[in-house]
């Protein structure tokens, strides 16, 4: 038996994510029987959004006929971005050994989808201030950005590390933004001065390249501010009166009395230092709290904060500058606490300490009612919550979400769930996401519930999802990797992908989200390949 002859028409195709590339293929019988011929599309990857119509050609000795090759890549953050390269495969059915190959490459147009983030938005200070800004990409490729700050008085100077960041798909990337005042002032009143920050692509396009109308996902652009406060302040007049009155009477009493040198705690103008904070639990009830001592300083603050909005709920002053290390009881099992510290000198307050955050050990199990009758146990305060609860950390809560890390499934049934936010989906059933955060993000989670909310509100039975690598069906990248650290917001399941996609494109959810993502999922299902 002989080889067939394949032959790409055009070897080179280009198609945008969510579009159609067709080439056509022409196979010659060059043997002396009448072959049968299956085609198929092969590559690096499977590419199983590629379809041969038809799948099997008849070709007379010494005749040719042709087929068409569809290439239909998805859009969204689950779609490939880039060069693939492709092949098209003849294969004899009368003989198997009797096959060819005719090879292109198909260009995937890019996808960017970044977003930035600026935390605190406003910073404060005599002379400098500091951020952090962290790009997230939700696009189908990588990105590289240089960050490039700016204010419109150049009033400013920045100093950003790293300059450049790689963001890769799915993931994110941080970096540190130093903001100083040119002119520092002595009195007066404080002054706002606004900023921006732009993640500029790296390199940049080319001259010519079109211009994205109005906000451009390639290049985030995100706004701050520092707030700009004299060096001389009524406080600190006052204080260096004070102080200088009380070093002239310690004075006069060493002169006059004599005694034992007085060991100065802090001299009331300092600035404090930044402390370095560290959270470890030390039970299911308690976190152990450890700092390096700081000298010239009067106390210590405590502040606890809210794991998900990194809003400020209590605060312990007065801790004893001698203190270096501090235990917080009274706490629910299970539950992730953050706090910050802070020194003080007199009446100036140091900057707060970076975030410390550590999760109480889980409870003992207790003897229960009977099979399903709740378990019972004494009221246990929550200094971050505002009161006591109930038999252990509450259900629903931020806190209370503890994703599975389990790969994926190869049996029948369905995924494995753990929660409302983590449900078990048995196989052919679909669901469709209509938005996705990064779970790095602190308002991942509070975001994907707000807009399940507004989406509850206009009737539309949507869902909050967090997907931590427990369902094989729903993967990105190339290759196909499970997702991980994702929190998002669905509708379905339902028995096909056109249920859950039409229910994700309705009038419904547009009131809400202009434009949702409709990403289709078989969460129970691995992906061929």
């Amino acid at each position: 038996m002989t080889d067939p002859v394949v032959r790409l028409e055009t070897t080179q195709l280009t198609v945008e994510p969510g579009g159609q590339a067709v080439a056509v293929v022409t196979v010659l019988n060059s043997g002396t029987i009448v072959e049968s011929y299956a085609l198929d599309v092969v590559g690096e990857q499977p590419i199983p959004w590629a379809e041969v119509t038809p799948p099997v050609l008849s070709v007379y000795p010494q005749q040719q006929e042709t087929a068409t090759v569809v290439f239909s890549p998805p859009a969204g953050p689950t779609g490939p971005g880039g060069l693939v390269p492709f092949g098209i495969r003849a294969k004899s059915q009368v003989d198997p050994s009797a096959s060819a190959v005719a090879e292109g490459e198909l260009e995937i147009g890019q996808v960017f989808g970044l977003q930035a983030k600026l935390t605190p938005v406003t910073s404060s200070g005599r002379w400098r201030g500091l951020h952090t800004i962290q790009f997230s990409n939700w696009g189908n490729a990588p990105a590289r950005l240089r960050i490039v700050a700016s204010d419109p008085d150049q009033a400013l100077g920045f100093l950003v590390r790293p300059e450049v960041v790689d963001v890769p798909l799915g993931a994110s990337a941080t970096a540190r933004i130093k903001v100083r005042t040119r002119k520092p002032v002595l009195r007066g009143s404080t002054n706002r001065l606004p900023f921006k920050v732009t993640g500029e692509p790296d390199p940049p396009p080319p001259v010519g390249a079109p211009v994205t109308p109005g906000a451009d996902p390639g290049r985030p652009v995100v706004d701050g501010a520092f707030t700009q406060k004299p060096i001389l302040t009524r406080a600190v007049v006052t204080a260096a009166a004070v102080v200088g009155a009380a070093l002239i009477g310690v004075l006069v009493f060493a002169l006059t009395r004599g005694g034992p040198e007085t060991k100065p705690i802090g001299d009331g103008v300092t600035v404090p230092a930044k402390p370095t904070l560290t959270a470890a639990a030390a039970g299911p009830a308690t976190i152990s709290l450890a700092w390096e001592p700081l000298t010239n300083v009067d106390s210590y603050k405590l502040q606890f904060l809210d794991p998900v909005s990194g809003r400020t709920n209590k605060a312990e002053g007065g801790i004893d500058v001698k203190q270096n290390a501090k235990n917080v009881d009274k706490l629910n099992p299970a539950t992730k606490y953050c706090f910050t510290l802070l020194a003080v000198n007199g009446e100036l307050s140091g900057p707060e300490s970076e975030i410390a955050c550590a999760t109480t050990a889980k409870a003992a199990p207790t003897p229960t009612a009977g099979p399903s009758g709740p378990t019972s146990g004494p009221p246990t305060g929550d200094p971050t919550q505002g009161g006591p609860t109930q038999g252990g950390p509450t259900t629903g809560g931020p806190s209370s979400l503890q994703p599975t890390t389990a790969g994926p499934s190869q049996s029948s049934g369905p995924t494995t769930g753990t929660g409302p936010e983590n449900p078990a989906f048995p196989l052919g059933q679909f669901i469709s996401a209509i938005r996705l955060w990064p779970a790095g993000s602190p308002a991942a989670e509070q975001t994907a519930r707000d807009l399940a909310a507004q989406l509850a509100s206009a009737g539309v039975p949507a869902k909050v999802l967090n997907v931590a690598g427990q369902y094989p069906g729903m993967t990105m990248g190339t290759p196909r990797q499970p997702m991980r650290d994702v929190w998002g917001v669905y509708v379905g399941p339902a028995a096909s992908p056109g249920e859950v996609d039409a229910l994700c494109k309705s009038e419904a959810v547009r009131k809400v989200v202009a434009t949702p993502d409709c990403v289709s999922f078989e969460p129970a299902k691995a992906p061929a390949g």
